[in-house]
């Protein structure tokens, strides 16, 4: 198991400081860990990534995401941050493309992401693939992405209920990813933050086996030490049965003290 803890300021214009803390887990089934995660809080940038692939290296494919992306250092205007971000994980897609070639025509090779990135008082994601981005505010948890699933459209459509999801023979079927096709297009989204938000950005091994409706209240018991409530996921997610890599990063916003 591999962790990460930090806590960060934002620029002198945003009211917060974010403290955050990430961990991986290859899980009690998997003999390899294909996740990847990036802590990055000095140039507030926020990664998750889940490899597929399998022997076609799924673990290159996350590891060039979050690889590439602690390379980036902000910029003073946001509009260039949000497209170098955009830019960093498009050379990645190309570079995870090329590995795909030399192995062969056979040869599947992906990734999916989440990438939080924060600007004054606002949140911004991309995101590819079934890795999630969670909100918990005023005691309430909200999923802010969409899946890129196979699942999730037939769940759309109204042919399967939302809570069967994951017991459908084609869960682990992935529609979007990093690496999977010459051009990619991701989702992106931004939210305005509030204190005392708690955001979650996970791998799907967090909620393959432990049912989504029981993080809310893990989170209520782990409200104050970002560490404790990224381990306490963890744990839960094992004990339900740890059947996939599991990787978490746990943000909450608090409101900076003011200068005395």
């Amino acid at each position: 198991m591999s962790s990460y803890t930090a806590h960060n300021d934002q620029p002198s214009s945003n009211n917060f400081q974010i403290y955050s803390h990430g961990v991986t887990d290859t899980g009690h089934v998997r003999t390899k860990n294909e996740d990847s995660i990036l802590v990055h809080d000095d140039e507030n940038v926020w990664i998750v990534a889940d490899g597929m692939g399998g022997h076609h290296a799924g673990d290159f494919a996350s590891q060039t995401i979050t690889n590439n992306l602690s390379l980036f250092k902000q910029h003073a205007s946001l509009d260039d941050n949000i497209l170098l971000l955009e830019e960093n994980i498009l050379n990645s897609n190309a570079i995870i493309r090329k590995k795909s070639f030399k192995l062969g025509r056979n040869a599947t090779i992906g990734s999916t992401v989440v990438c939080v990135y924060t600007w004054d008082n606002y949140l911004f994601t991309f995101w590819a693939g079934d890795s999630r981005l969670y909100r918990y505010r005023d005691s309430q948890l909200e999923r802010l992405t969409e899946d890129h699933s196979y699942v999730e459209e037939l769940v759309r459509m109204g042919k399967i209920e939302a809570k069967d999801a994951e017991e459908h023979p084609a869960a682990n079927v992935v529609l979007k990813a990093v690496g999977i096709d010459d051009n990619l297009i991701m989702d992106f989204d931004y939210f305005e933050m509030q204190k005392d938000d708690i955001y979650i950005i996970c791998t799907d091994g967090l909620y393959k086996d432990l049912d989504e409706e029981k993080l809310a209240p893990i989170i209520e018991s782990h409200l104050e030490d970002m560490t404790e409530l990224c381990e306490a996921l963890l744990a839960s997610s094992l004990d339900a049965g740890g059947t996939d890599n599991t990787s978490i990063i746990t943000m909450k916003i608090c409101q900076k003290e003011a200068d005395v």
